[in-house]
Formats: structure tokens, sequence, C-alpha cells
């Protein structure tokens, strides 16, 4: 059995970042750490495959497809580069936290900490739930009311009990919703092409595909939101068997699987069901719906066999991103960027169950909350909700990538066992085409039709002629993450830093 991971903490003097800190905030490789080179490429399928954004992706036509390419090759790629190199070369517990609070300062990685573990509540309580109890009523047994209030609260309390299990054993279900999300996205496919032979498909022409701004506007937001995520293992790397290694190695496997895992299901949607009765929250579901009739009298079975699988994919992708987020916000709370009491972690787990549980109760909120507003119009609910994760999770990665150059500066002694190829002008152009793409999404999702003749008419359902609405709600939680993580770092600069060093029966690591 391998050695449990646990936490103790020191007490330390402030560090600026340009000071060094590394080698005091660092949390290095461990002998005995839970997840390998497998279970991180599972971690990353998991966390960055995310059914529930399918639907909105197509909303987008045929020219999707182009720039689905667009956003692989000049977003997806250098992210990649970027992540690897900091990923390697801080392989900190906390991950993303610890690279931008080395960069810009530690209110800088409170914020970061913060919106990641912000978003991931509103996500889990918002678009995944519905998400969930969408597909039990459309592919399991109808659901209404009452019971898909039930539903989606149970849904949030079993993700959030995978993620606060000890990571060796947690670790296991990403790997199963890894195969799952595949042999779901195999068996879809197969079945697509067997309607297609025999009722045909949706016509479509190569003018079809020629990417447009307006088109940009409703899909590229969404797919860079759906790429995001490569960095999310590197905040367990403190539990991670060789993350210098395995890091780089893992994005460059998943990378590849994730664009082709992408790719199929959106094109699919887009052959087989008609452009008027695409939604953003039943999209991949409907296609489901529409080609599993080839099965004839066992449609019924496999539409059902097809729901378990859907809503179990759902679960890891919440596990995977609780599991990120939480661990990201204990350690900037133990570094002084938030509440002591949310850097604890349990003796007998090893997780930190404080800021899991306090996940848990917020996505509970965020549902009863979005059930309570938008009733049973759940596209508006959806919309919404997926509007203000894209941007919250954007706002973050806006100093996440930067900080590859400034750390290229401010540790330049560093060995990297990963590099961006081309030197200084490489990871310049690999940082600033990331930084770009999460701009632009940020712009796009806040204001809709930004650019176009008639903006307005880009408003998502629900919010027609209210783009008032629209802003105000988009706006609100943003503003409360960036004051709170102000509040949290602060507070956490009026007190002794209580830093996070890792121990285990095989090696024991301290700060100097």
């Amino acid at each position: 059995m391998r050695p449990i991971i646990t936490f103790t903490y020191m007490t330390t003097t402030r560090l600026e970042p340009s000071s060094g800190a590394h080698d005091a905030l660092a949390a290095p490789p461990r002998p005995g750490g839970a997840l390998g080179r497998v279970d991180t490429i599972c971690f990353l399928i998991a966390a960055i495959v995310v059914l529930d954004t399918l639907g909105a992706v197509a909303m987008g036509g045929v020219q999707t497809m182009s720039w689905l390419l667009i956003v692989a090759v000049l977003f997806f790629f250098p992210a990649g580069l970027v992540v690897a190199e900091l990923g390697s070369t801080f392989p900190d517990q906390g991950g993303p936290y610890r690279w931008v609070r080395l960069a810009f300062g530690r209110r800088a990685g409170a914020f970061v900490a913060l919106s990641y573990w912000g978003d991931t509540t509103v996500w889990v309580g918002g678009s995944l739930a519905i998400t969930a109890v969408a597909v039990v009523d459309h592919l399991i047994v109808e659901v209404a009311g009452i019971a898909a209030i039930v539903l989606a609260v149970a849904f949030i309390w079993v993700a959030t009990l995978l993620a606060a299990a000890p990571l060796r054993t947690g670790r296991r279900f990403p790997v199963i919703g890894a195969a799952v999300q595949v042999g779901l996205l195999a068996v879809f496919t197969t079945t697509v092409g067997l309607y297609a032979v025999r009722h045909g498909v949706q016509g479509v022409t190569v003018f079809d595909a020629i990417p447009s701004w307006a088109g940009a506007l409703v899909v590229a937001p969404v797919l860079v939101y759906s790429f995001l995520g490569l960095e999310l293992p590197s905040a367990a790397a403190g539990e991670m068997k060789d993350p210098q290694a395995d890091v780089p190695a893992a994005i460059a496997r998943a990378g590849m699987i994730v664009t082709i895992l992408y790719s199929v299901p959106i094109l699919a949607i887009l052959l087989v069901v008609p452009a008027a009765e695409r939604t953003g929250l039943t999209g991949f579901i409907d296609a489901i719906d529409t080609v599993f009739t080839v099965y004839g009298p066992a449609a019924g079975a496999m539409r059902t066999l097809a729901g378990i699988a859907f809503v179990w994919v759902l679960l890891t992708n919440a596990q995977t991103w609780l599991i990120g987020s939480t661990r990201a916000q204990a350690v900037a709370s133990a570094d002084g960027a938030g509440p002591a009491a949310l850097g604890r972690i349990a003796d007998r787990t090893g997780t930190p169950l404080r800021s899991t549980t306090i996940s848990g109760i917020g996505a509970t909120v965020t549902a009863l909350a979005a059930f309570a507003v938008a009733g049973n119009d759940n596209d508006t609910h959806f919309v919404l909700v997926l509007s203000v994760s894209i941007a919250m999770l954007a706002m973050s990665n806006l100093l996440v990538f930067p900080s590859l150059v400034r750390l290229r500066i401010s540790h330049a002694d560093l060995v990297r066992p990963y590099r961006v190829p081309g030197g200084a002008i490489g990871a310049w152009l690999a940082s600033g085409l990331a930084t770009g793409w999460v701009a632009l999404a940020i712009v796009a999702v806040l204001w809709p039709g930004l650019g176009t003749s008639s903006p307005d008419a880009h408003l998502p359902p629900g919010f027609v002629g209210n783009r008032l609405g629209f802003v105000v709600a988009q706006f609100i939680p943003l503003v409360l993450v960036g004051a709170t993580a102000v509040l949290f770092a602060h507070t956490g600069e009026r007190r002794s830093h209580r830093m996070p060093v890792v121990t285990s029966p095989e090696a024991t690591v301290t700060s100097p």
C-alpha cells in the first residue's frame, strides 16, 4: 500500500515573488505519490472533455468545425506548451496559484485560486448539475419539479464525496471516467454512421464552413473554455509521482485525444440535428436520442445505458475540477492568500475537506438559486451559468499564461525539464497567443454580438431585449470574486503564514 500523503505546516516569514521564494514555496515530487502518468492523462481527459458544452459549441453551425481547428492550433497547442514548462519547472502543490503568486504576487495568486474555486463551485451546481438532470430526463426517466431539484443536489454531493476521498482511491474514478467517455463517444460515432446510412444527414457545403466574426463570437468563448484545464493536475503536483516528467508527457498525449474527442461528437451533432432544433443544453442529448433509433426495439435500453454513462462522465468531470480547485485554494489559504481554516488538510484522507465541503454547499446554493430564478426554463439557467463560468475561468487564466514570461526572467536559474521551444520569442508567442484567446473569450461572453451590425441579436435565450440584465448577471459574481480575493490576501498579510510541507514515511521535505 502506498503511504498516505499528509500535510504539516511551519511558520515562515513573508516572501516576495522576486526574492527566490520558489525554494521555500515548493513542494517537490514525493516518493509514493498517488498520481502516475496514466492517472494524469486520464485526469486531463476527464477534466477537459466536458460533454455539457458540446451543444453550446454546435450552436455556431458548420463553421464550428473550422473554429475548432483554429482554436486547437492557435490556443490549445500554445497553452499546452506554456503549462508543460510551468508544471515541470515548478512542480508545486497548488499549481496555478503557485505560478501566479511567484510571478505577480500574493494578491494576484489569491484571485487565481479563488477564481478556480468559485468557478468550479458555480459550474458544478449550475451547468453540470442541470445537464445531469436533462440527461436523466431525456434518456433514462422523466424528472420534473422537486424530483429534478433532488436529483441535482444528489449529483452535487456524490461528486463532492468523490473529490473528498483520499487521492490514492479517488484517482481511480477519473481513469474509469476517461474510459467510459471514450467508449460512449465511440458508440455514439458508430451509431451516427449507421444512422447516416439509413436516413442521410443534414446538407452542408464547403461555404458553410467558412469562419466569420459572428461565428467566432458564438463558439470561440465556449471552445476556449472547453480547452482550459491543462493546468489542473498541477494543482495536485505534490501528490504526483514525477510531475517534472509526467506533466509534459501527459499534456502531449492527452492533447491529441482531447481534440479528437471534441471533434467527432460536434461533427455528429451538426450532421444529425437540424439547425433549428439545436440548443446549448441538450444538443448532444438530442443527437443521442435521434441516432439511437437505428437500434429499433433495443433503442430504449441503449438510450438508458448511454444516459448512465453520460451521467458518470459528468460526475468525473465534476470530481476532477473539485480535486484541483480545492487544492489550489487550500494551498493559497495556507500561504496567507485566504482564511487559514481553508488551508487545513484532513489527517485521515490527506484532502482539503473544508474547502471541498464548502464547494459542495456553494454548488447546492447555486443549483437551488438557479431553479428558483429560471423555474422550468432550463436553457436560460444553463446559458447564464455557463457564461459566468466562462468569464470567471478565463479571467483567472489571464494571469496564468503570462506568468511563464515573468518566471523566465525572475527564476532564470532554475533547471527547466521542459522549455517552450524558440527561446524568449517562443515563450512570448505561446504566452501571448494563449492570453489573447482567453481575453477574446471574456469580451465575447460579457458583451454578446460585439462588433456585429446587430449585437442584440446575439443575446442568449431568456435575455432577448435585456442586455443590461445579462451584463449585470455576469459582472456581479466577477466583482465579488475580485473583492473577496483582495480581502483574503490583505487579511493573510496580517498574520504569520503557515506554509504547506508534504511528508511521507519515505521522505521528509522541509522549507529552507
